[in-house]
């Protein structure tokens, strides 16, 4: 056992089949055991992570990039954006306690002993406007800042039922750093969305 801890020591993440196959046996007895003890924490079904490979991030000052990895991983395709990032780029004064991302698939939340993940859905042609950023050891896809803005709009526009200058005011955006080519680069999502409420959103805020 203490030699199958060591091996995961080293993995950000491993499958309840990976430990299968490394035990050759059904692997739930020892799993049960070692959420029970604290050695593995679980990350979502049959997603684990060990104790020892939590601990050395956290020694190592790379917890917070961690966190930001696995969001990318519980659901893939996937990328950082919305509140999350729009506080990370100061456009939103407060940090949220979620971290949000955007997906194809399924909306859905996923909360762990770590942290809570939510994953928000936009349509294929929208999936687009994110970067890839290197925090060895992890590389994490996260949206641009036009990009963070236009899916935070785009979700908000569903629960608008109207827009005028007040309720865009009401959200309290910093966009004192968005530059020319961010709202080029706003416009060319517009124009796949083809939303007459982004629109009006985009010309009130520009």
């Amino acid at each position: 056992m203490k030699n199958m801890l060591l091996k995961l020591g080293g993995l950000p993440f491993f499958t309840l089949d990976a430990l299968k196959s490394l035990l050759g046996e059904n692997p739930l007895p020892t799993i049960k055991y070692n959420l029970r003890t604290g050695k593995l924490t679980k990350l979502k079904k049959g997603v684990y992570v060990s104790e020892e490979f939590l601990k050395r991030t956290k020694y190592q000052g790379k917890f917070e990039d961690y966190l930001e990895f696995l969001a990318n991983r519980l659901i893939s395709p996937s990328y950082l954006s919305l509140e999350y990032m729009l506080a990370k780029y100061a456009i939103l004064s407060e940090s949220p306690f979620t971290i949000t991302s955007i997906t194809t698939k399924t909306p859905r939340i996923i909360k762990n002993p770590l942290a809570t993940f939510a994953y928000y859905n936009i349509k294929d042609e929208l999936f687009s406007g994110f970067k890839l950023l290197k925090k060895p050891p992890f590389k994490i896809m996260a949206a641009s800042r036009a990009k963070a803005l236009f899916d935070y709009l785009y979700l908000k526009k569903r629960i608008l039922k109207t827009v005028n200058k007040e309720i865009v005011e009401e959200l309290r955006l910093n966009l004192d750093e968005f530059t020319f080519p961010d709202w080029q680069e706003f416009e060319k999502y517009l124009a796949l969305a083809r939303s007459k409420k982004l629109e009006k959103i985009f010309k009130i805020l520009k």
